[in-house]
């Protein structure tokens, strides 16, 4: 996706009902988000988003939205696993070591005290250390490195 590709969107957002977009491969991340109050639109529902030169129906875009709760569902499961979750704070970048030749903060297997720096989250420019709530062992790394992750998204698993 190059930038005449990005502000076509903005374009298509500004125009349309849609108050926020979020795009992801496996590379690349886009969230465009209207911070207003939703404003009636006159025009008509032929409104649609582009990705990739492909054209797609809000209608189309709505039906990936229920896609992604059911993603969504799927990550309560994960709390639902035995042990303690570590949640994000913040919406933000994750940084599991503090320089990227540096080591990990930690690594599933690792034990963990309660206070731990366990990754750091990146928001406005702004380094936050995320601390472990609980001691313990790490069983599961929910995230990737340089992930953008959401408030209250699982990060660690402890147990």
């Amino acid at each position: 996706m190059n930038i005449e590709d990005v502000k076509s969107l903005i374009a298509l957002i500004d125009e349309s009902t849609l108050t926020e977009l979020h795009y992801e491969t496996a590379d690349f991340h886009l969230l465009l988000s209207k911070n207003k109050a939703v404003q009636k639109n006159s025009q008509s529902t032929a409104n649609a988003v582009a990705f990739d030169n492909e054209v797609k129906p809000v209608s189309e875009v709505m039906k990936e939205s229920s896609v992604e709760k059911k993603e969504a569902a799927a990550d309560t499961v994960v709390a639902q696993k035995e042990g303690h979750i570590v949640t994000s704070p913040i919406v933000g970048v994750v940084y599991l070591a503090a320089t990227p030749e540096s080591k990990p903060y930690v690594t599933i297997g690792q034990s963990v005290s309660r206070g731990d720096v366990v990754c750091l989250v990146e928001a406005m420019k702004l380094m936050n250390e995320i601390k472990s709530e609980f001691s313990g062992e790490i069983v599961e790394i929910l995230v990737e490195n340089e992930q953008i992750v959401e408030y209250n998204q699982p990060l660690f698993r402890i147990i």
